[in-house]
């Protein structure tokens, strides 16, 4: 079971959430041994009207590794390079956070995570990075820094059928076709 250690407001000592059905009781010790991540995952997504594709691209991610991330992108880094979302990034991130196939959220300032890739290279600096992006991305971004350090990108195929382009596309003309 892999959790994200995470800061009590009220008192400052760091914990983390184990569900109820885990079979751990109180009393019981539990070990946390960071050193046993050998592969981290990273991902980011913009998760506006989440879908299939974006669920099966997260999935792919989670198998790949220890230990998967997931960067939701801010307003601002979305508008840097294509429409405004339609759901805000809180919403958009609390989406991602419920994922079982997403062990911890970062927020993704920019379009590239190489800050964020950063920042977790410095925390693991003895597991291999792994980088992953949509097949439909000519190029990554963040994949100059993820080769430097040894890393990999890997792009799963990039599910068509549902993507969001083509499900607006669905959705205005069923609308035509009812009014």
């Amino acid at each position: 079971m892999k959790k994200v250690v995470w800061a009590n407001k009220s008192n400052g000592q760091l914990c983390i959430t184990i569900p109820k059905d885990s079979g751990i009781k109180e009393g019981d010790i539990v070990t946390l041994e960071k050193e046993k991540i050998k592969k981290i995952v990273y991902s980011s997504v913009t998760a506006d009207m989440f879908h299939y594709g974006h669920l099966r691209l997260l999935q792919n991610a989670n198998e790949l590794g220890d230990f998967h991330i997931c960067g939701v992108l801010t307003d601002d880094a979305i508008n840097s390079y294509k429409e405004p979302p339609i759901a805000g990034f809180k919403e958009r991130k609390s989406i991602v956070s419920s994922l079982r196939c997403v062990d911890m959220v970062m927020t993704q300032e920019q379009l590239d995570p190489t800050e964020n890739l950063k920042k977790i290279h410095g925390q693991f600096e003895d597991a291999k990075l792994i980088l992953v992006c949509g097949s439909n991305w000519k190029k990554v971004p963040g994949s100059e820094y993820v080769k430097k350090i040894n890393g990999e990108v890997i792009q799963p195929p990039f599910y068509e059928k549902l993507s969001t382009k083509n499900i607006v596309d669905k959705i205005f003309k069923n609308y035509k076709k009812g009014a």
